[in-house]
């Protein structure tokens, strides 16, 4: 697995399914990071430490989430235990329905069939019987995120259904959760294996193999939010004048 970003990642699909000549402009930026990305990197670490304690209780699993413990603040290690209790609540449930579960913290997965050099880590997945459940930890409050029709959760489940296809060969269902603990947003999806293959053939694969290429179609819209170019796009700055004028027109007299 590639230690560098994607290309095309996954976090990203919504901007570059939506807006292709975006990846042109990002590449002339440097990630500069920010105290926000720092937070959830920190939030994401401790998340996986609490998961693996109590998948695996190993001394050195319990040791290391006791240093945790110590060292979070408090608001974060109520938090992350929140999504920890998420995440096994989905255990218990297919466990009561009397399926296995096999259980895959920070998984990394590779989505290249659909999307060139394609790939990423799923926060949390889970297979019981012929379903598998994918969990995205969202830190963040600024931004509600919601799972339905979220690219970035279907790239990881078509992440999983690639790396895992030899194991997990009678999957039927995937459900996909957003659990955003600090605003007490908990979105869920789920769609068949069928549909979401058909959604990565007609939808996904077509528009990553246009973003990859180097194309100039570019588009506005809600994508432009995260873009690291949208200071500096033409094509954005020409769309947003073109909406003022078409105001000002409406609303002065002359």
């Amino acid at each position: 697995m590639p230690s560098e970003h994607a290309k095309l990642s996954a976090s990203g699909s919504e901007r570059w399914m939506q807006c292709p000549g975006s990846i042109i402009l990002e590449g002339l930026f440097d990630d500069e990071g920010s105290a926000y990305a720092d937070e959830g990197t920190q939030a994401h670490a401790i998340a996986e430490k609490r998961i693996r304690a109590r998948l695996t209780p190993t001394p050195e699993n319990i040791r290391s989430i006791k240093e945790a413990e110590e060292t979070c603040e408090p608001e974060m290690w109520g938090f992350t235990g929140k999504y920890e209790d998420y995440c096994f609540d989905i255990i218990d449930t297919m466990t009561m329905a009397g399926h296995t579960v096999r259980a895959y913290p920070e998984q990394k997965v590779c989505f290249d069939k659909w999307v060139p050099k394609g790939f990423g880590t799923v926060d949390f997945c889970a297979v019981g019987g012929d379903d598998l459940h994918i969990v995205d930890f969202k830190y963040g409050k600024g931004v509600k995120v919601n799972a339905v029709g979220n690219s970035q959760m279907r790239a990881y489940a078509l992440g999983f259904l690639q790396e895992y296809d030899f194991i997990y060969d009678n999957l039927k269902t995937v459900t996909m959760h957003i659990v955003q603990p600090r605003i007490n947003n908990i979105s869920v999806e789920s769609i068949s294996v069928k549909e979401l293959l058909r959604w990565a053939k007609e939808e996904l694969k077509p528009k990553a193999k246009q973003a990859f290429k180097g194309t100039r179609q570019y588009a506005t819209g809600r994508h432009c939010r995260f873009c690291k170019a949208k200071a500096v796009c033409r094509f954005r700055a020409t769309k947003l004048l073109e909406d003022l004028t078409a105001i000002l027109d409406n609303q002065l007299p002359f």
